[in-house]
Order: structure tokens, then C-alpha cells, then sequence
């Protein structure tokens, strides 16, 4: 062993020569033993090294880790998703920025969750801080930096959210549609006759339009989900608010981005909560409801008029069936509507075989 210390130094210093090269430092440990066992482990990289064996970087800190995220998948993500990630972080960041992605265990995000429900938070914001987390850890993965996550091991479970579809009535459509300014109005209308999402309706190109088909569709070039991509049969109230738009565009899309006082037709608009809420506000409807809930309300709709969900389902672009059934269960008129043509049919089955009865009885007699 060559380690010493320099006078005046309270740390040991390691000295040797490896194929022929000088190393030589501070070990920074004021234990001969511990500082024995540290140029020992230098020894021994160097000897791996030397046979192609190389010991793996360890992985990053989440700390570092996330904003490379952040600036590595701006282009790929959604700008909804990749503001929401921004908002989760502010929430994750205090917990696990000094752990490596491999030290983030399941009860480290097990504590994070009650802390937030402890905190006031839904389970829906906690659950939208979960996915942000599960998206980076995957991100590791690619990139392999990870050999596996608590989520991939299915040790980590969502939140059950609670149920926050909202149905309009008529008259509640009625009142939000006058109330609000252009170009939420048009917007919303687009949503309710034909289910669009938001993001698909805000982005609507003139080159996806065709009115002069028969029938007339908007072709939806892709989006959330596989099946977003597909062609949506235009009603006669959105082709007329089509065919206005196509008329006032001065660029690529119908409703363009806003910057200041200008509209840049080069870029779809992306933000309609303001507008929103100020017609909530004027339209003083109570309960209140979220934007998306008008896509709640043209699925509802459909299946209480006798559309299939099967249908319905590519209407809407849904990935999953299951996603569409829930109409279903939002339907209770539809599910009125059901029980009562049962219960006629019963009546009516019950009162034939009645009369059968009645007849074989007069014709034995």
C-alpha cells in the first residue's frame, strides 16, 4: 500500500503507478484503512477499465433529470400536456430533486400522494402529478437509464377520481352560447354538434374542410389518440359556421393564435379558459362546468338518440370502447327510456299470453 500523509495534512494521500502511469491525490478520508480501500477501488477501475469493463454512470438526479425532460420533449408533447408537466413539477420537485431517478422507491411517492391529499388537493390533481411523474421515469427508461420504475412494477395506484361529467340541458346551451363572444361561440357550437375535443376544433386547417362532399366532413388529421385521426360527417349549423370562418381566413387556420392586438393565421389559438369563464359568469349558470364537458354533453346526447357505441366511439375518436360506454351510463334518461319499453313489452307479452289462454279455453269447451 502507498498511502501517507503530507505533514500539516490530516488527509491520506494515494501514490502509484498503473502500466506505466503516474496517480497520485487525495483520498480525502483521514482513515488509513478506509483510505487502503479507496485506492484499492481506484486500482480496480482502472484494472476494469483497462479490460473493456466498464462500471455504469450512475443516473441522474431527478433535479437535473427533469428539466432535461422538460426541454428534450417540447416539440413531441401537446402544449396542454407540456404546461401541465410544468405545473406537476412545481409540486414534485420539493420531494424527489435530491434523489437519482433509481432512489425514487414506491413509498417515497406513496408519502407524496397522501401529503397531497393531506395538502386539499383532488385526486385528480394528484393523479395528473402521478402521470407527469410516470412520464419522466419512462423517458429514463428509454434512454436507458433506468432498468425499470415503481410504475412499470405496478407499485404505485392512482387515485380514484371522482365522477365530474357535467350534461347541459338546452336551455343551459342556450344561455352559454349567447353569452359567450366569438370565437369561444363558434368553438363551442363545433364541440356540441359534432364532439369534437377542444384542441381538434381550435385547430381546424382550411385544407381538412370539405363542404363540397357529400356528405360534407371535417377530416381530423390525428390527435390524442389513434382513432383521433378520422373524417366527422359536418352538420348543417357547423357547416354554416364553417363556411363563415373559411370566408374571414386569412392563413392556414380558422381560429389563429392571438399575439397582442394581431392574429397570427400561421398558428391555431390555444387558450379558451378566459373566455369561458367570463360566459359562465355572465351566463350565470350554476353548476358550473368545464369546457370539455360540452363533448360530455354531445356524447350523452348521442346515445340517448339511439346511436350505438360502437359508432359513437369512432365519431369520437375513442382509443377504447370502455371510454365511450360511460355515455351510456351517463344516459339516465336513456336508461329511463330503456326500463319503460321493457315494462311495455312485459305488459304486452303478458296480455298476449293471456288472451292465448283465454282463447284455447273457449275452444275446448
Amino acid at each position: 500500500m502507498s498511502v501517507f500523509k503530507r505533514e500539516g495534512s490530516p488527509f491520506y494521500q494515494f501514490d502509484f503507478v498503473f502500466m506505466g502511469r503516474r496517480f497520485w491525490g487525495s483520498t480525502k478520508l483521514t482513515n488509513r484503512k478506509a483510505a487502503e480501500r479507496y485506492e484499492n477501488k481506484m486500482r480496480e477501475k482502472l484494472a476494469q477499465s483497462r479490460g473493456g469493463i466498464l462500471e455504469p454512470e450512475p443516473p441522474p438526479l431527478f433535479l437535473h433529470f427533469a428539466s432535461e425532460f422538460l426541454s428534450r420533449t417540447r416539440a413531441e408533447l401537446r402544449p396542454r400536456a407540456w404546461k401541465r408537466y410544468q405545473v406537476s413539477l412545481k409540486s414534485l420537485r420539493p420531494w424527489f430533486d435530491s434523489k437519482r431517478l433509481d432512489e425514487i422507491r414506491a413509498d417515497d411517492i406513496e408519502r407524496f400522494k397522501q401529503a397531497r391529499l393531506q395538502k386539499g388537493c383532488s385526486p385528480s390533481t394528484v393523479n395528473r402529478d402521478l402521470a407527469c411523474l410516470r412520464r419522466i421515469l419512462s423517458f429514463a427508461l428509454q434512454l436507458d437509464l433506468l432498468a425499470t420504475t415503481p410504475f412499470v412494477t405496478k407499485k404505485v395506484r392512482f387515485l380514484k377520481e371522482r365522477g365530474r361529467e357535467r350534461i347541459l340541458t338546452f336551455e343551459e346551451e342556450r344561455r352559454y352560447l349567447n353569452a359567450a363572444r366569438n370565437p369561444l361561440r363558434d368553438i363551442a357550437t363545433l364541440i356540441l354538434e359534432m364532439g369534437l375535443r377542444p384542441e381538434e376544433a381550435c385547430s381546424i386547417r382550411r385544407e381538412n374542410i370539405h363542404l363540397a362532399s357529400v356528405p360534407a366532413f371535417l377530416h381530423i388529421a390525428g390527435g390524442k389518440t389513434k382513432n383521433a385521426k378520422r373524417d366527422v360527417v359536418v352538420t348543417d349549423r357547423g357547416a354554416q359556421i364553417l363556411r363563415r370562418r373559411l370566408l374571414q381566413a386569412k392563413g392556414d387556420y380558422l381560429f389563429p393564435a392571438r399575439v397582442g392586438r394581431r392574429f397570427d393565421w400561421s398558428r391555431p389559438m390555444g387558450e379558451l379558459h378566459p373566455a369561458h369563464y367570463q360566459a359562465l359568469e355572465d351566463s350565470k349558470i350554476q353548476p358550473r362546468f368545464q369546457i370539455y364537458d360540452l363533448r360530455h354533453t354531445y356524447g350523452t346526447r348521442a346515445i340517448e338518440s339511439g346511436t350505438d357505441p360502437l359508432t359513437l366511439m369512432r365519431l369520437m375518436g375513442h382509443q377504447d370502447l370502455k371510454t365511450t360506454m360511460r355515455y351510456v351510463h351517463l344516459s339516465k334518461r336513456h336508461l329511463v327510456e330503456a326500463q319503460v319499453k321493457i315494462e311495455r313489452y312485459r305488459a304486452r307479452r303478458e296480455k298476449e299470453e293471456k288472451q292465448k289462454g283465454e282463447r284455447r279455453r273457449v275452444a275446448t269447451r
